[in-house]
């Protein structure tokens, strides 16, 4: 376990998942690289909210984070012999077992709020690494490289006459894969991969954040002898011309004319349900604002509330009419 992902949101282990999500965002709206933020810091802060975030995920997490020598040989709870020998050799044993990765793919995905609020499928389109079906990704007729062996690395002895120590670096003229292409395969060229479009659905989770990243593993480029990578989906809300989201809730700002502040109107709101009928009442305070039960976003904690908040419009010019008209006001009891 390398990272500590309550260290990279800033909060302790005991923080509520409410605590976790504000949190991120408010590390999220400092970091995301369209604000001009690092993209690897963001990346990082949204591994870690994807982990901590999920319920299930955060329990298997804390469990290993509480025992770091979780899932390992050599029982009893202690660190094991392979655990010893990599501290003092660099991970050598480690390295030799290690499971080979395709590349990991990134998409970019732009939804809308009404997107996020009916929690649609988004369908991806995208083209990704396959192995070859005639050489199975071999690139063709095979020989080991003479120089690594067939191992895919050289090593040569670093140090001096006290201490020595053995440095792996990528074989040069196999490029780490271990051999040498004699023949090439005529499917692909000789390069063992070919590229083939991908398909996969999406949905979009309904208390989903503007910038968080997920993973859906397996589904980047294949490699021969190891497993996919992974995909990426960057998610990021588009803004929306009527309203903002405060956490569950759905914010409405609307411009309305001091009069009616004064003598009420009716609204009419363009929902994501459907139009909404609202009401402000009559001497109405200019700060104040108005509740509309279960009309907010979805989540799993249940439905937020849509605030209208009133903006006083005021108008730009009076006519000579309409400044006596004030004016004869003023000097009523109510307006003194």
């Amino acid at each position: 376990m390398n990272k500590d992902y309550y260290k990279t949101l800033n909060i302790n282990r005991n923080a509520t998942q409410d605590e976790i999500k504000k949190a991120f965002r408010k590390l999220s709206k400092t970091h995301h690289p369209d604000k001009g933020g690092d993209e690897n810091t963001f990346k990082e802060l949204s591994e870690a909210y994807d982990t901590l975030g999920d319920g299930g995920k955060r329990a298997a997490y804390d469990n290993k984070l509480n025992n770091p020598f979780h899932g390992r040989h050599g029982g009893g709870g202690g660190p094991s012999m392979d655990d010893i020998f990599n501290q003092f050799f660099g991970g050598r044993q480690h390295q030799q077992r290690q499971q080979r990765k395709g590349r990991s793919l990134n998409i970019p995905l732009t939804v809308t709020l009404e997107d996020v609020f009916f929690g649609e499928i988004k369908k991806l389109r995208y083209n990704r690494q396959v192995n070859c079906g005639t050489c199975n990704g071999s690139g063709g007729n095979v020989h080991p490289c003479n120089l690594c062996k067939g191992r895919g690395f050289v090593e040569k002895a670093v140090g001096n006459a006290f201490f020595r120590q053995i440095q792996r670096d990528q074989c040069p003229q196999c490029s780490g894969s271990g051999r040498i292409v004699v023949e090439a395969c005529g499917g692909c060229g000789g390069v063992g991969q070919t590229k083939q479009p991908q398909t996969v659905d999406f949905r979009i989770p309904v208390d989903l954040m503007t910038g968080q990243v997920f993973t859906i593993r397996n589904h980047g480029d294949e490699i021969e002898g190891g497993i996919p990578g992974d995909l990426n989906i960057q998610v990021v809300v588009a803004r929306h011309p009527h309203f903002k989201v405060l956490d569950r809730d759905l914010v409405y700002d609307v411009e309305i004319p001091i009069i009616d502040m004064l003598l009420g109107t009716d609204l009419e709101i363009p929902h994501f349900s459907g139009p909404l009928k609202a009401k402000i009442p009559p001497l109405s305070k200019i700060s104040e604002s108005f509740n509309v039960r279960g009309k907010g976003m979805n989540s799993q904690r249940g439905k937020g509330d849509l605030i209208i908040k009133p903006q006083v419009k005021i108008p730009n010019s009076l006519t000579k009419e309409e400044e006596e008209l004030l004016m004869n006001l003023k000097t009523k009891e109510n307006f003194s």
